[in-house]
């Protein structure tokens, strides 16, 4: 099998793999409290160039969820894309963290709000995604100008794959984040070569205490949060997370190359590790009987797919990928 149904398809890097085993010695703090935790406080606080506090977490959704709800009170409202992943994939977690607030979805092309999409409307936060689900980034200029049009409300960027996103960009996570306005970010590792591990990493510290409270009520603070911790402090070690980033962002570049060169259509604009391709019914069949894996994507229209490349893809299933295609002959 040849799988681009998303990048969380893959395993593990070895450098991540390693730390865990490593950590497994020993004995240390638990809840947060142990050396590793402290160590990628640090390393964060050197990343982004600016004094800030972290909770490490399990999942993306908890990320978000926990996020807005310190930004958002039960009475409130999140600014979105109608495409977004907190609004379209996360059951409504956000309600369930702030208690019933509620999302506003605001339509924008190729995945990003724009400052007049949100200038004016009445809401408490704002969330961005970065990279967005149509697979585009926004430019640090870009999220400076949403967050003025934004108005005061709190801002917040899940940022599953933020790491694609710096990688595309060459802006630095500082520049994408709060010096553009951002008070907290979802810093996603999953889907870049973690086993289970994301960052909510808080650029606004008078939030932390109120976060910290809500990080273990909502029963996400895991007594050996070292684990996740060793995960995310070799991601960030010797730049791993850019240098996954990149190779996905690259081998996405390719197939869309390569896609295009065999008479395919592509849809959208590829800046990150997403390439959305139309595919004719025969050929999609095709393409799975010989073992190509990749989702449908019908809210970009009829016989839209979604192909992710991942810290993992290697440049022979981007190739077979494209030769199947070609081989098939015009698909349209």
């Amino acid at each position: 099998m040849r799988d681009f149904r998303s990048d969380n398809v893959h395993g593990c890097s070895p450098e991540i793999a390693e730390a865990l085993l490593r950590e497994n010695r020993g004995t240390d703090t638990s809840y947060g409290g142990d050396a590793v935790t402290a160590r990628v406080r640090e390393r964060c606080r050197e990343l982004f160039e600016t004094d800030l506090e972290i909770l490490p977490v399990i999942t993306g959704t908890a990320a978000n969820a926990l996020s807005l709800s310190a930004l958002t009170p039960a009475s409130g409202a999140v600014l979105c894309h109608a495409d977004a992943h907190i609004l379209r994939d996360e059951e409504g977690a956000t309600e369930f963290f702030t208690g019933g607030a509620k999302y506003i979805p605001i339509d924008g092309a190729d995945g990003k709000l724009h400052p007049d999409d949100v200038r004016g409307v009445a809401g408490s936060s704002l969330s961005i995604t970065n990279a967005t689900e149509a697979g585009t980034i926004y430019s640090a200029d870009e999220i400076r100008a949403l967050c003025e049009a934004a108005g005061g409300l709190g801002v917040h960027v899940d940022g599953a794959r933020f790491a694609n996103a710096v990688a595309s960009s060459g802006a630095s996570p500082a520049d994408l984040t709060w010096r553009s306005g951002v008070d907290l970010l979802s810093f996603g590792a999953t889907k870049n070569g973690a086993i289970g591990a994301e960052l909510i990493v808080m650029f606004r510290k008078d939030v932390a205490a109120e976060l910290a409270l809500r990080h273990r009520r909502g029963g996400h603070q895991p007594s050996k949060m070292r684990f996740i911790s060793a995960q995310l402090e070799a991601y960030l070690a010797n730049d791993l997370w850019l240098r996954n980033a990149r190779h996905a962002n690259a081998m996405a570049a390719r197939l869309a190359r390569a896609l295009i060169a065999a008479g395919i259509e592509v849809v959208r604009p590829v800046e990150a590790n997403i390439v959305f391709a139309r595919f004719a019914p025969a050929l999609v069949r095709r393409l799975n009987d010989e073992g190509f894996l990749f989702f449908d994507w019908p809210i970009f229209g009829p016989d839209i797919y979604r192909l992710v490349a991942g810290f993992a893809t290697s440049e022979e299933d981007v190739d077979a990928l494209a030769a199947a295609c070609a081989a098939a002959g015009t698909p349209l």
